[in-house]
């Protein structure tokens, strides 16, 4: 069978057909992000061992108040678009002027695909200070030289090397069940 070169799909962990350019949340699946997530690795694969978006994700839901259930959602899925984009380092994006938009539209369909009303400005701003913490403290550990990256905080996260399945079964976990505490907090 031959595949023409210009249609412009990925075939996710589920094995739907979808546009990164273009999803919609009929096209969100939690497996699918789970997975992508999971085997995905962090600063473009170059780390000491294999460390993954999803496990990443996790820490950042941790590095968020336990009492705000609908933020540590909100950190945990903040880097959904790479289940289907893949992680693409901050420099390199900053180039890429098709990225930040499709990750952008990605995002817009997780929530609406999971019935999360869209972060506020200042829940974004939160749960992106968390994202920054970790990358300083991650970059430190994980890279052979971190010294562009701020001062790391000592956070204490675990950032050894586990199997992809097992990081994959504990977001889809802690994502439903952040989605059940956070739609019980919800007015």
């Amino acid at each position: 069978m031959v595949v023409s070169t210009d249609e412009t799909f990925i075939v996710t962990y589920s094995g739907r057909r979808v546009d990164p350019f273009d999803v919609s949340p009929t096209d969100v699946h939690l497996r699918d992000v789970a997975a992508g997530l999971s085997h995905t690795c962090r600063f473009g694969g170059h780390c000491k061992h294999f460390y993954s978006v999803a496990h990443h994700s996790l820490n950042v839901s941790r590095e968020l108040p336990r009492e705000e259930p609908r933020l540590q959602l909100i950190g945990l899925l903040h880097d959904a678009g790479e289940a289907y984009l893949g992680d693409i380092p901050r420099p390199l994006k900053a180039r890429l002027e098709r990225i930040q938009p499709a990750e952008d539209r990605i995002l817009e369909s997780v929530w609406e695909a999971l019935a999360i009303e869209p972060p506020t400005t200042a829940e974004w701003e939160r749960v992106m200070a968390a994202d920054d913490r970790l990358l300083a403290y991650e970059a430190n550990e994980l890279l052979e030289d971190a010294s562009w990256a701020d001062a790391p905080p000592d956070v204490g996260y675990d950032l050894g090397p586990e199997p992809s399945a097992t990081i994959r079964e504990r977001f889809r976990s802690r994502a439903k069940s952040l989605l059940v505490e956070a739609t019980a907090d919800a007015p």
